[in-house]
């Protein structure tokens, strides 16, 4: 019997892999992360002075840099998410959404551990979402499904997939090398 139990245990481990591994479970991350940080950037980008009050909150960024941080990274969210959700420059869109995750999530771990009482400031800057460890969850679970995507993705209908088939067609013709003649 137990034979039968590692042999489950072990094809639904193979399984599991394959679908974390497959690249359409990639493609609908990628999508999710994109449409995702397109919509977290909205609140912060129309109420850039109640984002900066949330960023100063969390008592981590210098008071000098609160206000150009606050501009700056809805801004970064909202074009890296417009990127991945398309699939433009997609690597460098999910590694910065994977470095953003990793940030989001430091600060959320460092507020629940200072015992700070304050708004998370993340998909909106009402001040009427306190930080839990749920959102701490949700953001970890966020940053692997990044991690997944950036790992695994493949272009499955990406912008950038469709430009490289099209260079693959068509080279770009350089006017000013002289092409190369034998001696």
């Amino acid at each position: 019997m137990e034979g039968k139990w590692d042999a489950r245990k072990k094809g639904r481990g193979m399984i599991m892999k394959k679908v974390i591994a497959h690249p359409y479970t990639a493609l609908i991350g990628r999508i999710l992360l994109g449409g995702i940080f397109i919509y977290a950037s909205l609140s912060k980008i129309l109420n850039p002075d109640q984002f900066a009050q949330a960023v100063m909150n969390y008592r981590i960024v210098p008071l000098v840099s609160v206000n150009l941080f606050a501009i700056v990274l809805p801004w970064l969210e909202l074009v890296s998410g417009i990127f991945l959700l398309v699939g433009l420059f997609s690597g460098g869109s999910i590694a910065m959404i994977t470095l953003l995750m990793a940030l989001f999530l430091g600060a959320i771990g460092s507020a629940l551990l200072r015992g700070l009482d304050i708004s998370c400031g993340c998909f909106s800057t009402d001040g009427v979402y306190k930080i839990t460890i749920l959102y701490f969850i949700r953001d970890l679970l966020l940053f692997a499904l990044a991690l997944q995507v950036l790992f695994y993705d493949r272009g499955i209908l990406s912008v950038d997939t469709f430009l490289r088939k099209r260079r693959a067609v068509n080279p770009p013709h350089n006017l000013f090398v002289k092409p190369l003649t034998p001696p």
